[in-house]
């Protein structure tokens, strides 16, 4: 089998891309370190193809920000660019697409993070849904949680599990902001490429959400952390911060039942790692 993924410069292309190769060939698309250039936010460019691809995965994505410039740059990147992507498919005679989306897509107005990344994750998952179903394209949307892995390349977007790590590792005691105790889910980065190859091989469509079966307060992921690297330290709490929430724990059996996989790494031992690969540089 051939496959393409759109947004081979990140982790989760790369880390996917890996997993793919025991299948077929990979090659990647994007505007950087890619086989194939393509840019998410000029949707006026028509995909120039040499070649077929079986499958296509889309990992790329814009995180938004505060600014209105930050609103449209999003939309244009997550939703009109996964029409983009579709195009794509459609060009090079693709028979399945994998769009990896965002737990967050489910967000509504009114909950405590929702934002533009939210919103425009919300819209590329309808248009691909619209797209793909007009054109007779099997599509799978995974919505995965908060993703991480031993080597650090997640860190960008997961600085207060890595922050832990290095407060573990040095033992140093944790501080969490405000009064609660809230609620995350962290996905270690082999199990969510592991979920995505499968889903390929079994040609499983539709949306999932694609999350570690246990959520965890954010003491309990701190204990973890201490736990891996067994230098000492303690929770404390900044009662002056203000208060992180809750993010919605939901259900994830469906699809791994599906899949006859479920993620086998988890918080202790994905700090394990962490402290393993640390020790090994």
């Amino acid at each position: 089998m051939n496959f393409l993924i759109i947004g081979g410069s990140s982790s989760i292309g790369r880390a996917i891309g890996d997993k793919l190769k025991s299948s077929g060939t990979v090659k990647y698309a994007g505007r950087k370190q890619a086989d194939l250039f393509f840019d998410l936010s000029d949707w006026e460019a028509k995909p120039h193809v040499i070649e077929n691809f079986d499958v296509i995965v889309h990992v790329a994505a814009d995180f938004g920000g505060a600014t209105t410039d930050d609103y449209i740059r999003s939309e244009m990147v997550n939703a009109v660019g996964t029409l983009s992507v579709c195009r794509l498919a459609e060009a090079c005679q693709a028979k399945h697409l994998v769009v990896l989306s965002s737990l967050s897509a489910a967000y509504q107005l009114g909950d405590p993070y929702y934002s533009i990344y939210a919103l425009s994750k919300k819209h590329a998952e309808e248009t691909a849904r619209f797209f793909c179903s007009e054109r007779e394209l099997a599509l799978t949307i995974l919505r995965p949680s908060q993703v991480y892995d031993a080597e650090g390349k997640c860190r960008k977007h997961q600085p207060l599990l890595y922050s832990m790590a290095d407060s573990a590792q040095a033992g140093h005691d944790i501080n969490l902001y405000g009064n609660r105790d809230p609620l995350r889910n962290y996905l270690y980065l082999d199990d969510l490429s592991t979920i995505c190859s499968l889903v390929i091989n079994t040609r499983t469509t539709g949306t999932f959400d694609c999350a570690h079966p246990k959520s965890l307060r954010l003491s309990e992921v701190a204990q973890a952390a201490f736990s891996a690297f067994n230098n000492g330290g303690s929770v404390q709490f900044d009662h002056e911060k203000s208060n992180l929430f809750d993010l919605p724990s939901l259900p994830t059996h469906f699809l791994y039942r599906e899949l006859g996989f479920y993620p086998l790494v988890d918080m202790k031992q994905g700090f394990e790692r962490i402290r393993t690969f640390r020790a090994s540089t």
